[in-house]
């Protein structure tokens, strides 16, 4: 997953690599771009569900949840999503990004 968010050019919430959890990961909603209406978006046309912000930071991330059963092809596939959601929203980056750095990790391994 962080790959994947590297890859896109996003920011972590949590900045330091040794402090984040292996349950999920949270990614800074890039700036003009809701966080909650990445998840709506990734949900209602994609199929995906990712978590948002609570509290003060609701709206300005969104959470990847890579807890239990998590195949590879699950992750590749929120990626793909979540680049879809990303450029309806006007976000931009390297289409194709993430999942091609993800495979290349996966691959490596």
């Amino acid at each position: 997953v962080a790959e994947g968010v590297k890859a896109l050019g996003l920011e972590f919430f949590v900045k330091n690599p040794d402090d984040r959890g292996n349950a999920v990961t949270s990614v800074v909603a890039p700036d003009g771009i809701n966080g909650d209406k990445v998840n709506k978006i990734m949900k209602d046309k994609h199929g995906v569900v990712i978590a948002g912000g609570q509290g003060h930071i609701k709206g300005k991330v969104f959470r990847i949840g890579h807890l239990g059963y998590v195949d590879k092809l699950d992750i590749i596939m929120t990626f793909s999503a979540l680049e879809m959601t990303l450029q309806e929203l006007g976000y931009t980056f390297e289409h194709g990004a993430s999942v091609k750095a993800i495979q290349k990790y996966f691959m490596n391994k």
